[in-house]
């Protein structure tokens, strides 16, 4: 029986910038564009991502008939390929972490880019690989395509050292998992509460520091005098990142996935030579939705 291609979905989002987040009984859905899926949803997953778009999307322009609707992570079967897909096929299983550009997660069926989806792995259940993109992606970018940090495989062996701040929450767990069991790091977690330091050892940490306390008092008590990657995953506030380029190793580097208010004095990194990154999922594909859209808009006027 062939599949019957939905006009409307449920979704839950927003319908005037001062609504609370609701559940929409009959949202429009668009059209496919040529690279794009349909996708049934069977699993989605929060992330702090959404309440910080929730809190921009009440600035834009919506309404009944086209909202808002919140949710990035996503886990569901394709139901209609584009013309020009070639990477999936209808009843493909798959899983992906969305655009911040297009309508998000949180419906019963979405379109979605099939140039940002991957296969769901057959071990996992939809409402596991619903769990993973966002914090995964974030992880790997920023350790393997930030900090340019090479796997076991190809480096041989890896003395170095990272310490990731804030662990037990997505990013940090998972963060801890690359880094130890991918790229061979020696893993320093922070945490406050006792329940969180068991929940970072059981991730792969070899140690775990209270972050409520002195960085450089926390690492003497484990023989630590430098770090050669810090990986923060809380906010870049003066008071961290002035421990921060202390701790670091010439030719080191700190990474953020936050944004931070404050200014930063970067000049005690300028002697170490060391760097500071940030990582944002959602760049690589913001960059090339802008670089396509900028070429079909010059192809249309000529």
């Amino acid at each position: 029986m062939a599949q019957v291609t939905p006009s409307q979905v449920k979704a839950v989002g927003l319908v005037s910038p001062q609504c609370e987040l609701q559940l929409i009984q009959q949202a429009p859905l668009k059209s496919l564009g040529a690279k794009d899926l349909l996708v049934k949803i069977e699993a989605v997953s929060i992330n702090p991502a959404d309440h910080m778009i929730l809190k921009r999307a009440r600035s834009n322009a919506f309404t009944e008939e086209n909202p808002t609707i919140v949710g990035f992570d996503a886990s569901g079967v394709v139901v209609k390929v584009g013309t020009d897909c070639q990477l999936f096929k209808v009843g493909d299983q798959v899983f992906y972490a969305g655009s911040n550009l297009r309508s998000g997660s949180h419906q019963n069926y979405q379109i979605v880019d099939e140039r940002i989806v991957g296969k769901k792995p057959k071990n996992f259940s939809h409402t596991e690989a619903a769990a993973i993109p966002l914090v995964a992606l974030t992880a790997y970018e920023g350790l393997v395509e930030e900090m340019k940090i090479e796997d076991t495989k190809k480096a041989q062996r890896n003395d170095k050292t990272i310490l990731i701040v804030g662990c037990a929450g997505g990013v940090g767990s998972i963060t801890i998992q690359i880094a130890k069991k991918v790229l061979g790091l020696k893993v320093i977690a922070t945490a406050s509460r006792e329940e969180s330091k068991q929940f970072c050892l059981k991730m792969g940490a070899d140690f775990v520091i209270n972050h409520s306390y002195p960085l450089v008092e926390e690492l003497k008590k484990i023989n630590i005098d430098g770090l050669d990657y810090i990986y923060n995953c809380v906010d870049m506030g003066q008071n961290y990142f002035n421990q921060f380029t202390s701790l670091i190793k010439p030719f080191g580097h700190i990474l953020g996935i936050v944004g931070f208010d404050e200014q930063l004095d970067l000049k005690p990194l300028f002697f170490k030579r060391a760097k500071i990154t940030a990582e944002f999922m959602f760049t690589r594909f913001y960059v090339q939705y802008r670089t396509r859209k900028t070429e079909l808009n010059s192809k249309s006027h000529k």
